[in-house]
């Protein structure tokens, strides 16, 4: 038997390849798509919690649900406690985590833009923390949520109206994988 060492290379780096190839997908098909499992799921808590009160959920895409809490007052100005309203809503958010243990919260704190942008920044992570302390508080495991602090900097009304600046001071989650 003869052996060829520029066949053997051309197999060796044809074969390198095609398996770099086949990982580079799986990656790619991991990363791009949601397995269906994750899809159902976020379908389950979006079905659940339909009909919990001072909610609004946006679907991102098939792995991700954004909610968000425009009908409360979820902070008082410069405050990170929550509000009754925020609890039950939470409460119910809580429950939905649990059952769809694949899934994860992202938390995010907003404040209005009166006051300098650092104490903003510190405020908003505190107020995404007291969320998040809540929802551990309620059994959801802290290695399941991510907390993040936005400031002033993602307004959704208007900051130059009393109206506009309470609803600024908010908290929205991110449910995904």
């Amino acid at each position: 038997m003869d052996f060829n060492l520029k066949k053997a290379i051309t197999v060796g780096c044809t074969c390198f390849f095609l398996a770099g190839c086949a990982a580079n997908q799986s990656q790619v098909e991991s990363s791009n798509y949601p397995s269906s499992q994750v899809m159902e799921s976020i379908s389950w808590v979006s079905q659940t919690l339909v009909t919990s009160p001072y909610l609004q959920m946006l679907q991102q895409n098939d792995s991700s649900l954004q909610i968000g809490f425009p009908d409360i007052q979820a902070f008082s100005f410069d405050g990170a406690s929550l509000s009754q309203e925020l609890q039950l809503a939470l409460t119910d958010i809580a429950e939905a985590l649990i059952a769809q243990p694949i899934l994860s919260a992202e938390v995010i704190g907003h404040t209005d833009n009166i006051g300098n942008a650092e104490y903003n920044q510190t405020l908003s992570e505190n107020r995404a923390h007291q969320v998040a302390d809540y929802l551990a508080q309620q059994g959801v495991h802290m290695t399941r949520i991510k907390v993040t602090g936005m400031g002033p900097s993602a307004p959704i009304a208007d900051n130059k109206t009393a109206e506009g600046r309470a609803a600024n001071r908010r908290v929205e989650l991110i449910i995904s994988e």
